[in-house]
């Protein structure tokens, strides 16, 4: 965050909300080790974005505005708090060797009026490609089915994502549609993720 030129007051914030979602992610995940992602995005405004994953079991969790003199069981609400907005969704490892499903718990930071999310080159396949990695990454079935008309197309367990010069776009199982920037590629890939983590059957 300091190479990327923030201001101290927002790695200062956006650390005590790193150290909240990960003490969270250890003390009530599976007891195996959280992964921490970090990335930028554009819309619906420039953020920045923390987020922590873990295996543990139960509902996802929300911030509890509870007695001031609780020792625990306000790690979320400091970080929404410190936070624009915060939330959590289903999603699935990124660094494991065997993907496992869970939990991602996430923060959201405005970045300075002025600060330009930097936008690499990108073509269509180059994103294709990308996509697929990732997404096999976190054990989903991923394949690129080719090149159409200027776009790129992927499968992706029964979803059909085009890549344009501009933007990763699907319609999920319940007729939905998802709809990014190439420049917010992590948040595309968190959305697909999400439709696609549906909780295991018991």
């Amino acid at each position: 965050m300091g190479e990327l030129g923030l201001p101290d007051e927002l790695i200062d914030d956006a650390s005590v909300a790193v150290s909240e979602l990960a003490t969270n992610a250890l003390l009530y995940g599976d007891g195996s080790d959280a992964e921490l992602w970090i990335w930028l995005r554009s819309r619906p405004a420039p953020a920045l974005v923390l987020s922590v994953f873990d295996t543990g079991p139960g509902p996802l969790p929300h911030a509890v505005h509870g007695d001031l003199l609780d020792v625990h069981g306000k790690g979320l609400a400091i970080v929404a708090a410190l936070a624009e907005t915060c939330g959590a969704r289903l999603s699935r490892s990124r660094l494991r060797l065997v993907p496992v499903r869970g939990k991602a718990v996430w923060c959201a930071f405005p970045l300075p009026e002025g600060f330009a999310v930097p936008v690499p080159v990108l073509t269509p396949a180059r994103v294709g490609r990308q996509l697929v990695l990732e997404l096999c990454r976190r054990g989903l079935f991923a394949s690129f089915a080719g090149d159409i008309g200027g776009r790129s197309v992927l499968l992706v367990d029964g979803l059909r994502v085009e890549i344009t010069r501009t933007e990763v776009s699907w319609r999920n199982v319940n007729g939905g549609r998802g709809c990014y920037p190439l420049a917010d590629l992590q948040d595309a890939i968190e959305a697909i993720t999400k439709d696609l983590s549906a909780p295991e059957p018991l």
